[in-house]
């Protein structure tokens, strides 16, 4: 089978970000498919282009890496999230369907990726002009994602035109891909039928935390400084909706009782450099910030460390599950995530792979006994471990998109027969 994905934020292996096009993608190809993944030169952590001089009249260009096939779309630069970011958009969806003019081949699935929903529909507009099945993968539960983080009011017109959008892309998908656990509950709310529903969360890949590699030197010379210490990380976006203020505030109460917990802030955003000078003005020492790091070193960091944090903000849009990378990633490093939400459930209880927590004090005091009984912090890592091995590998995740590709394109063949293969 042959795969073409459109997903404006995905990168090349070994970049810092969100791997989910490849882990998925490499397993693809072992099992013998094809994979073609569009993707924006511009990448939007680091504000740099990749691939493309400012002197190049090319606007796409393509690269193999590990066999898979990556198609490289020129898109506007931004530096913040203005105008020049909606032109990002839109050169992305116009270049992309030029583009897929033009690449050799012909696919049999198309995947269009919500990050922005114009990724999506250019996913469906490919697959109607190559005769292809279309697959929806909403990662982002558009609109509600902007309603719930404060954006955007409901009545907003802007909304309701995201509204119809999805409602469009929900019908003309063969299938639609969601990554929480309670999404599918959500897409049947909008009437749509279980049988295009496939949960696809997002997965670890175990043998990452089989190979551990050095360091970039200035990160190895500051953790080798705190060896002693009890390192608590957060490795991730630095945007305002990672709610890192939280942790901040819990760093800040740590600092009055107990000078053996130091903080790690590994990741970029907007939000990082008012962070800093916040931590920097309020005199709070026990936190360091770093460059984002290659998702290979990611078990590196993290076997140096020994919890892991997230903060949520309270956003009803989270009663549809979450499905975090890095919390997938503590888990597969085999230690605990203190995790500061308001969900009723999340994969961290689930495992008993670490606590939940309500407030920045709370936190504090989780932090406080996990630092006094590493033993019990320990098994929680492990359950973690467990958990995430058995039910978020990225092979059984290929297996269940491969079945369902392979399903419906027989069921396609089996309806071009019966018209008499007109």
């Amino acid at each position: 089978m042959k795969l073409w994905i459109f997903n404006h934020y995905a990168i090349a292996p070994g970049k810092s970000g969100i791997t989910r096009d490849y882990d998925l993608s490499k397993r693809l190809i072992d099992a013998g498919h094809e994979v073609t993944i569009f993707a924006s030169s511009f990448d939007h952590r680091t504000r740099k282009e990749n691939y493309f001089s400012k002197e190049s009249k090319r606007f796409y260009k393509v690269e193999k890496l590990e066999g898979i096939r990556y198609v490289w779309i020129r898109t506007t630069p931004y530096k913040k999230n203005n105008l020049k970011r909606v032109f990002n958009i839109l050169s992305y969806a116009y270049r992309g369907l030029k583009a897929s003019r033009r690449i050799e081949g012909k696919p049999d699935t198309v995947m269009g990726t919500i990050v922005h929903p114009l990724a999506a529909f250019l996913g469906y507009v490919v697959a109607q002009n190559q005769k292809a099945l279309f697959y929806f993968e909403e990662r982002d539960l558009w609109p509600e994602t902007l309603i719930h983080l404060g954006k955007f009011s409901e009545k907003n017109p802007i909304i309701k035109v995201l509204g119809q959008l999805e409602l469009f892309l929900y019908k003309k998908a063969k299938r639609i891909i969601v990554l929480f656990d309670k999404a599918p509950d959500y897409v049947r709310s909008k009437g749509i039928e279980e049988r295009k529903i496939i949960y696809l969360p997002n997965g670890v890949d175990i043998e990452r935390y089989n190979r551990i590699y050095p360091l970039p030197e200035d990160m190895e010379k500051k953790i080798e400084g705190l060896e002693e210490k009890f390192l608590a990380v957060y490795t991730g976006a630095h945007g305002l909706a990672n709610n890192l203020d939280v942790l901040i505030n819990t760093a800040k109460i740590i600092q009055e009782t107990n000078n053996n917990i130091h903080f790690l802030f590994v990741g970029d955003g907007v939000e990082k450099e008012r962070l800093i000078s916040r931590v920097k003005n309020e005199k709070i020492h026990n936190i360091s910030f770093f460059d984002p790091i290659s998702k290979d070193l990611i078990p590196s960091l993290l076997s140096r460390c020994n919890v892991g944090l997230i903060s949520m903000l309270d956003a009803d849009l989270y009663k549809w599950g979450m499905s975090l990378n890095k919390v997938y990633d503590y888990m597969a490093a085999s230690i605990p995530t203190i995790i500061r939400c308001n969900m009723s459930e999340t994969i961290v209880q689930r495992s008993n792979g670490g606590v939940e927590v309500k407030s920045e004090d709370e936190m504090a005091e989780r932090l406080e006994y996990a630092y006094r009984h590493p033993e019990i912090m320990k098994q929680m890592g492990l359950n973690a471990r467990e958990y995430v091995e058995e039910y978020h590998s990225w092979d059984e995740n290929a297996k269940t998109l491969i079945q369902a590709m392979n399903e419906d394109l027989q069921n396609e063949k089996h309806v071009h027969e019966l018209k008499g293969g007109n």
